[in-house]
């Protein structure tokens, strides 16, 4: 069971990040924590992070931003959803913000653009139809086998429901892309569940995939060993991390390990090599693998592949 708790915000709900994805793009989080539970959040060692099984809803969200939006002399281009949650987590506190802070963004003219594993319901579809252009989406799709996201994502919604997710979002004229992210080695990034994976977005017309490893902090580390049931498993996906790399997250101030580079770039380039089959663009985020690109995963919308940092990958 999830504690919901309710509380003002008493810093800017639009915020600059530090990361080089989301450079010039104001950030906007709901709340603190997400029932989602998934093992590999990275936000579980962030000083704000509430706890596993609390949710802190930040209540006045849309009225800050009102009101922010109203003392700005240039409004933004957009404004991202969400660094530290889901901004559509099925909690009714967090979709009634989510719905009014979206819809005071776009008609002030101000795009929407989100990560999400969520499903977003006839209201916001509508919303988005409405403001068409001026919203893009990532559904996060670390895998299309449902036995590891029931394991790694324990109560988020299932493979297929995101799957038709990106039918809808489509259909409202939203700009749909999926990120993987985080593969795990040697669980979801075999030939085999790279197979299934690029050919479940190919079906449904992605034509941009953003992906990274898992990304090691002692909270996810600790996180991973209690969680998961087959103990086995937890400590073959971390062995490979004691030959890893200390990385800093580029443009924040946070470090994590890494899988060792050799690792990292031969997934990405057995992830390329089946997407360009298929004409799907991948982003490599240079963020978490400064040692091997400067590209961006494009948190935000879509944009053409740096062919340039991706050949560095090889």
């Amino acid at each position: 069971m999830v504690i919901v708790r309710e509380r003002l915000r008493r810093s800017n709900a639009l915020s600059a990040s530090g990361l080089q994805c989301l450079a010039g793009t104001p950030s906007v989080n709901i709340s603190a924590g997400c029932v989602h539970g998934c093992l590999y959040c990275y936000t579980q060692g962030y000083r704000q992070y509430p706890g596993a099984n609390h949710l802190v809803v930040y209540s006045n969200t849309a009225e800050q931003v009102e009101a922010e939006l109203r003392r700005k002399r240039v409004k933004p281009r957009a404004a991202y959803f969400c660094p530290s949650c889901d901004a559509f987590q099925p909690v009714k506190q967090v979709l009634n913000q989510t719905l009014r802070t979206m819809q005071c963004l776009l008609e002030n003219g101000v795009g929407v653009e989100f990560v999400t594993k969520g499903s977003p319901s006839k209201d916001f579809l509508s919303l988005f139809q409405a403001h068409r252009g001026l919203v893009s989406a990532q559904i996060g799709l670390t895998s299309v086998d449902e036995s590891v996201t029931v394991m790694l994502e324990p109560r988020a919604p299932p493979v297929h429901q995101r799957l038709e997710t990106i039918f809808a979002l489509q259909s409202a004229g939203v700009a749909v892309s999926v990120r993987a992210d985080p593969l795990i080695h040697g669980l979801t990034d075999t030939d085999a569940a790279l197979d299934v994976l690029v050919a479940a977005c190919e079906k449904r017309h992605v034509k941009d995939i953003s992906a990274s490893y898992l990304f090691l902090r002692p909270a996810i580390r600790a996180a991973l060993v209690r969680g998961m049931p087959d103990k086995g498993l937890a400590n073959r996906i971390l062995l490979p991390y004691r030959e890893g790399v200390e990385v800093p997250i580029q443009g924040s101030r946070s470090c994590g390990r890494a899988l060792p580079a050799a690792i990292r770039r031969d997934g990405f380039r057995r992830l390329l090599a089946r997407c360009t089959v298929h004409g799907i663009a991948v982003h490599v985020c240079g963020c978490k693998n400064p040692d091997l690109t400067h590209g961006r995963c494009h948190l935000i919308r879509p944009g053409p592949a740096n062919q340039a940092s991706m050949a560095r990958l090889f």
